[in-house]
């Protein structure tokens, strides 16, 4: 039975490992693409951590130089009468502007934490007076100023899901998405245990 558990243990923390890193094991590609609507043949592209363009529909992409690249984004958005407005969301962090075609991005400022708050920003929705919905998963917030201001109305951090409240417990995102290394860190110890307590069980039994 203690050889089962170990197995089973093992197996867990193994693949709890490769499931929280996706990318050091398998190829990855766009997590989220978006046509450009001012440029024809344009389309801008996301993977984990990085954002890119092509000019000539999808045969050659570039990355976008940022001194800070955005990290797991969930949407692209282009404001409906200056196209040349881009918005990016990342999954735990920055809402992101650019009003010259992404050649400089500056960060517009949230109400509250994401990741202190465990809290997912999902979608974005822009406006044609440049209004802005942020979907989440503890309801959304909305500016009517471009993000200079917020209104928390329909905003319920302590409500949020039991399910993903469990879920980012479960991988170590609900310290925030660094802590993830601190799991895989006590996975890793837990592991050498396993093994160095069945090799003392095997050379206990032998000696008997």
């Amino acid at each position: 039975m203690g050889l089962l558990s170990a197995l089973f243990l093992t197996l867990l923390l193994v693949t709890g490992i490769f499931l929280n890193h996706p990318d050091h094991w398998q190829k990855i590609g766009f997590t989220l693409v978006r046509a450009d609507p001012a440029v024809k043949g344009k389309i801008w592209a996301a993977k984990k951590d990085g954002l890119y363009t092509s000019l000539n529909s999808g045969a050659d992409w570039n990355e976008l130089e940022m001194l800070y690249p955005p990290q797991e984004l969930t949407d692209i958005v282009f404001s409906p009468l200056k196209t040349q407005h881009i918005y990016l969301l990342e999954k735990w962090g920055r809402l992101m502007r650019s009003v010259d075609n992404g050649r400089v991005w500056s960060s517009l400022p949230l109400p509250f934490d994401p990741q202190t708050e465990m809290v997912e920003l999902k979608s974005l929705s822009v406006g044609k007076g440049e209004n802005i919905i942020l979907w989440t998963t503890a309801g959304w917030i909305s500016s009517n100023d471009s993000g200079l201001t917020w209104d928390k109305t329909y905003f319920h951090p302590k409500q949020t899901d039991l399910y993903q409240r469990i879920i980012s417990l479960h991988n170590g995102y609900f310290f925030g998405p660094s802590f993830v290394w601190v799991y895989d860190f006590a996975a890793l110890a837990l592991l050498i245990l396993i093994i160095t307590g069945t090799y003392l069980w095997y050379i206990g039994r032998n000696s008997a």
